[in-house]
């Protein structure tokens, strides 16, 4: 079925259009058109036409904890909040677990990514256990374990093109073998809960890490005399820092600084967890407790993720004095460019349609999935 949007912004790879159109067809983009479309399905004339939004972390949402296993229901509840939200792609993020635990969900999200549905699954984030237990936040010690490229290659080999994305601490012995061994079998590999210096980080760089998980959170601080992994990164032509941007994990300042030093090279993440999207306030964190008061916590006080989404996190860096298409280019076409995508996060012919289209205060109106509707009325 043909489908023609318009819009008084669309965000497409080469500028915006004031005002432009998009038509769809066989789930494809067949034509991106200067000028408002004269017969239109969709119109909103004040509004936004953006690339659907990815997120690269998200641990869970709609009282969907992701080291749980997955069933049909809590998939379709799951899909149902993130469509609500502009996601058309995200990353199921598995936090560092007990072996047996980590591995049933592993091969859950594989039989899901392969199942029909949308937005669609387009691979897994694991993060851990190969951090430092000095930046380990709300990883539980007990189930860390140091670098082992043997381990790495045999978790990922268990679960063929499930794992897209690995976070592990960089510095740690070890390490350079596991980060060979993960590119070897096509993953990203990011830098987080790390002490990295300045030095390693750049080693780490080198090495093929090219993404740096959460900036600034659970990891070595700046210092003048420091300036450790955050600073290297900023500085990296090739790097790409996530941020979570719900003015909590990191004050609306240092998130300016970030993106004024690295505009191109943010990429919007949420790091929900099952209490996003959802009225509990009581939770879990695979196998921690989790209680939402300003941000979910641990007992002792530690954060332990977000309640955010991934629409609120542009409409808090647009607060910030940051244009629209910068802010949706952060949650849609960075992250596609994180995971070497060329297929996601463009408006652009012969991509296919994933698409959000937000109304002038940047809520979502509705959202495209392969050129279907997967939230907003007809």
């Amino acid at each position: 079925m043909d489908v023609v949007i318009s819009a008084g912004r669309v965000i497409t790879p080469s500028g915006d259009l004031t005002p432009g159109s998009v038509e769809i067809s066989d789930g494809r983009i067949v034509a991106v058109r200067a000028g408002a479309a004269a017969e239109a399905d969709l119109a909103v004339p004040d509004g936004v036409l953006a690339p659907g939004l990815i997120d690269l972390q998200i641990n869970g949402a709609a009282g969907v904890d992701f080291l749980s296993p997955v069933t049909g229901a809590a998939l379709t509840r799951l899909r149902r909040y993130l469509a609500s939200t502009g996601v058309t792609a995200f990353l199921p993020t598995l936090i560092t677990s007990p072996p047996a635990l980590l591995q049933r969900a592993l091969r859950s999200w594989q039989r899901a990514m392969h199942e029909p549905g949308a937005p669609r699954i387009v691979g897994v984030h694991l993060e851990g256990p190969y951090l430092n237990r000095q930046f380990k936040g709300a990883h539980p010690l007990r189930y860390l374990r140091a670098p082992d490229a043997r381990h790495a290659a045999a978790l990922l080999d268990a679960v063929s093109d499930t794992v897209r994305l690995v976070t592990l601490a960089p510095e740690l012995p070890g390490a350079a073998a596991v980060i060979r061994a993960l590119r070897e079998r096509g993953c990203v590999v990011a830098a987080g809960h790390t002490a990295a210096t300045y030095e390693q980080a750049h080693a780490a760089f080198g090495a093929g890490v090219t993404l740096v998980t959460h900036l600034f959170n659970a990891m070595r601080p700046v210092h003048h005399r420091d300036p450790g992994i955050v600073v290297a990164a900023l500085e990296h032509p090739q790097v790409t820092v996530s941020l979570i941007a719900d003015f909590i994990h990191v004050h609306p300042a240092v998130v300016t600084l970030a993106v004024r030093l690295a505009r191109e090279r943010v990429a919007l993440i949420t790091d929900a967890i099952a209490a996003a999207g959802a009225s509990q306030r009581v939770t879990r964190l695979g196998t921690r407790t989790v209680r939402v008061t300003d941000v979910p916590r641990l007992s002792d006080g530690t954060i332990a993720g977000s309640v955010l989404s991934m629409d609120a996190a542009v409409r808090h860096v647009v607060s910030m004095g940051l244009s629209v298409r910068d802010a949706v280019l952060m949650a849609s076409s960075i992250p596609a460019r994180v995971l070497d995508r060329d297929d996601l996060g463009r408006i652009e012919v012969g991509k296919p349609a994933d698409l959000v289209v937000l109304t002038r205060e940047l809520r979502v109106h509705a959202v495209y999935a392969a050129g279907e509707r997967i939230f907003g009325a007809a």
